[in-house]
């Protein structure tokens, strides 16, 4: 990872820590592009870290229904982050069935 896919992991591991489900990108970016540069905000670093991310199963992302994508740590969106986002808990994966 580089310098900027590291501060975004730690940023959301903090955030999740303190009792966070998830960040929308712009969350992200408010506190990874710096206040000063705010043009970096489209920089290739900065504007694909999130996709990068995803793709190497690092982060995860789930998407609301008006279209706002939620990055989270995990595997699979929890069932209180569901709740929390107000989306439908039939996609949750069934532990234990036989």
């Amino acid at each position: 990872m580089n310098a900027i896919e590291t501060k975004i992991v730690d940023y959301i591991r903090q955030k999740f820590d303190a009792g966070k489900l998830s960040l929308t990108a712009s969350e992200i970016m408010a506190i990874v592009v710096p206040t000063e540069h705010p043009e970096y905000r489209f920089k290739p670093s900065y504007k694909f870290a999130l996709d990068r991310l995803l793709t190497r199963h690092v982060i995860n992302a789930v998407a609301t229904e008006d279209g706002v994508t939620h990055y989270f740590i995990g595997n699979f969106a929890s069932r209180e982050l569901r709740l929390s986002l107000g989306l439908s808990l039939e996609m949750l994966p069934r532990l234990n069935e036989t």
